[in-house]
């Protein structure tokens, strides 16, 4: 006897399992085609296998070729996803939401400085025009109102630092601001992700297909991916492990919180925005979590690497425009005779001039120190030449007839020369090939020196001329009074051809302080003239100005390392590659050099910095940042580099921007939902359904007959 499934009730019960797997099927299909525009949904496909086939009982095979069928089940529902375009479409995003961040907040910057046209720049050219106007007035008096439009401009250049440093420190608030937003978002997305990968985990365990849940949960990692760069890893249990940079963020149930935004300090000593783990109580920038890319990490870029350091540049100019400034006025006399003052002074006294802490200290016309002191102002320098005789300045001192106290003989001596409360010495020799053999070269010698006084021979009066000159030394000037003395060793009023000064027939001045008593001119714009070149001239930036210490020597070709004084409000503004200046002399002899910095450190609030000289230098030598450029130069590489900054940002977004809409279009090419797809399959399965139906039909005819035919229930 054979077994075989027979019978109009078999298949029945066969195709009502058609029935039940083909509308199982339509309700997924269904489920496709609702969430055709939810974010996030991926397709989910019925997986349909033949149910397990008809076998015989025990001593009863089914002697039939072959098996015996028993209809169709739903094996199961997949879901079809990609997580490698995951990664790809996630790491493009973040990437397209760093650049779109830093973009926004550099248009804004751009907005706030106000260049070309309005900014700082603007304001700054206008000073220069006003100096030069002021510089080229008709020397039969000073005007009032050339004065007054010096001191306006100067106030505007100030207000306009200002303005630029609020541009900046706004910045640097909004930036915090939106980090705090950001990061109560990005825990709250770590929360909801948790809470997923519980639900994915229990459903797992329980045979089924969690999809629903786990498209909410890659959607959620999408939108942490536009905050931060995210890792992820699917666990055996279902579950997701999400780390940002090797450190976690959700494992399990377990979600590790952000902590707010704070403002630590970096290895160099500046502000650094940082983000930290919640359970986090430190401050370096040691622990704070590596952002890698995405809004948060753009924030901490912007603040760190754009935002302070352009503020910073905006004090470094201010800065250094005060100090040169300030060195020349400070010079200077005021054309009543009063001793300058500063032009650039601090809003407030108590603290260092910035760009946000910047003012025209000088408020009168009439108090603006335009006026050198200068020996032509004042009749204690003679005439050198002899009676009626036009002295040849390039001829040599010694014998020459056409001077009136010419050397018998080669003079050797000193000149001490004090200005600006630094005392020089010049030692002269006016011996063949000797270092004052001639007028012309005695002026090119002395100026060399850079004593903050200058020299010069006047043809039209045939004078020797000395005039207080701030921008001949530097920081050795001292710009801090505008009077200077000089003395010479060889002096003797009997016999004046014994030394250079008489010589020059100047010793009038010899020992005498030159001030606005007997060295002035109110006719003289000087300051002003100091004040143009100066505008050409290369300064140190920032205005840094300090020592070695006694303790600190250096050693030619052996590195060094100094500390700075954190004293200074610059002490921090020194970084790699800077060029400073150090051990400086008068005319830039050895052995003054220029270093270069390789490494910063820095520890307990000073800042520390490394170069190797080619020189010896005893302890205590100065150091100075080096004048490599002008004051203009430096604001335009600053303006140049916030334009650079929001290029590379426009850029970036543009680029990460297709290249992520890109990644994503291959990604719902696989995963996402195609209504033409889902309608065609729905159409298939409510035919099967349909024949199904029918079978079952037709069936049910043929059983009702049957029964019909056997008399039953008549």
């Amino acid at each position: 006897m054979s077994f075989f499934p027979q019978g109009a009730f078999y298949g029945i019960g066969l195709m009502s399992k058609s029935l039940e797997a083909f509308q199982y099927a339509e309700n997924v299909t269904s489920d496709n085609i609702a969430n055709v525009n939810t974010p996030g949904a991926s397709q989910q496909q019925v997986v349909l296998t033949e149910a397990a086939p008809i076998v015989g009982s025990p001593g009863f095979p089914t002697n039939v070729g072959g098996t015996s069928g028993d209809g169709v089940v739903v094996a199961q529902v997949q879901r079809i996803h990609s997580d490698s375009y995951d990664a790809l479409f996630r790491g493009a995003s973040s990437s397209q939401n760093y650049f779109q961040t830093e973009q926004n907040t550099l248009n804004a910057v751009q907005s706030g400085l106000g260049e070309p046209n309005a900014g700082v720049s603007t304001a700054y050219n206008a000073f220069q025009s006003a100096i030069n106007a002021l510089a080229a007035q008709s020397t039969t008096g000073q005007s009032t109102a050339l004065s007054a439009n010096v001191l306006q401009s100067a106030q505007t250049l100030a207000s306009t630092l200002g303005q630029a440093a609020t541009t900046i420190s706004d910045q640097e608030s909004q930036v915090l601001a939106q980090g705090t937003t950001m990061v109560q978002t990005v825990n709250g997305i770590l929360d909801r992700i948790a809470s997923l990968n519980g639900q994915i985990r229990a459903s797992t365990a329980a045979g089924d297909s969690p999809n629903t849940y786990a498209d909410q949960r890659d959607q959620l990692i999408d939108q942490l991916s536009q905050y931060i760069s995210t890792q992820t890893s699917v666990q055996a249990d279902g579950s997701t492990l999400v780390s940002v940079n090797g450190q976690a963020l959700v494992n399990d149930t377990v979600a590790y919180h952000l902590g707010t935004p704070v403002i630590g300090t970096a290895t160099n000593g500046a502000p650094d925005f940082q983000v930290q783990f919640a359970s986090s109580t430190s401050t370096s920038s040691s622990t704070a979590i590596p952002l890698g890319s995405g809004q948060l990490a753009a924030l901490a870029d912007l603040y760190n690497n754009k935002l302070t350091v352009y503020g910073r540049s905006l004090d470094q100019f201010a800065s250094a425009l005060s100090s040169q400034v300030n060195a020349i006025t400070q010079a200077a006399y005021t054309p009543g005779g009063q001793t300058g003052s500063a032009l650039f002074q601090p809003i407030v006294a108590s603290l260092p001039i910035t760009a946000a802490n910047i003012k025209a200290g000088i408020t009168a016309p009439s108090q603006l120190p335009t006026v050198l002191a200068s020996t032509l102002a004042g009749n204690l320098v003679q005439p050198l030449n002899s009676s009626n005789n036009t002295v040849d300045s390039s001829a040599q001192l010694d014998g020459n007839a056409s001077l009136a106290n010419p050397p018998a003989g080669p003079l050797t001596g000193t000149l001490t020369v004090q200005a600006g409360g630094v005392t020089s010495t010049f030692n002269y020799s006016t011996a063949a090939g000797g270092n004052a053999d001639s007028i012309d070269q005695f002026v090119t010698s002395f100026n060399a020196g850079q004593y903050g006084v200058s020299a010069s021979y006047d043809p039209n009066s045939q004078q020797i001329v000395f005039t207080r000159d701030p921008t001949n030394g530097g920081t050795y000037s001292g710009g801090g009074s505008p009077d200077f003395t000089i003395t010479d060793s060889n002096y003797n009023a009997a016999t004046p051809n014994t030394s250079l000064l008489g010589a020059l027939n100047a010793g009038g001045i010899n020992g005498v302080d030159q001030n606005a008593s007997n060295a002035f001119g109110a006719s003289g714009e000087g300051a002003a003239n100091a004040l143009v070149g100066l505008f050409s001239a290369d300064v140190g930036v920032p205005a840094l100005a300090t020592t070695s210490g006694a303790g600190v020597s250096a050693a030619a070709g052996v590195p060094v390392t100094v500390a700075l004084p954190n004293t200074s409000f610059y002490s921090n503004d020194v970084s790699v590659g800077q060029v400073l200046t150090i051990d400086k002399q008068p005319g830039g002899v050895s052995p003054q050099e220029n270093v270069t910095v390789t490494a910063v450190s820095y520890a307990n609030g000073v800042e520390s910095v490394t170069f190797t000289p080619a020189n010896n230098h005893a302890a205590n030598f100065s150091i100075a940042s080096a004048a490599t450029q002008t004051l203009g130069q430096f604001y335009g590489s600053l303006v140049t580099q916030v334009g650079l900054d929001a290029q590379t940002a426009q850029t970036g977004t543009t680029t990460q921007t297709s290249l992520a809409n890109n990644i994503n279009a291959v990604r719902q090419g696989i995963s996402g939902i195609n209504l033409d797809e889902q309608t065609q399959n729905l159409i298939e399965y409510q035919k099967a359904y349909t024949a199904a139906a029918q079978t079952i039909n037709v069936m049910n005819q043929i059983l009702q007959t049957t029964i019909s035919s056997l008399g039953v229930g008549t």
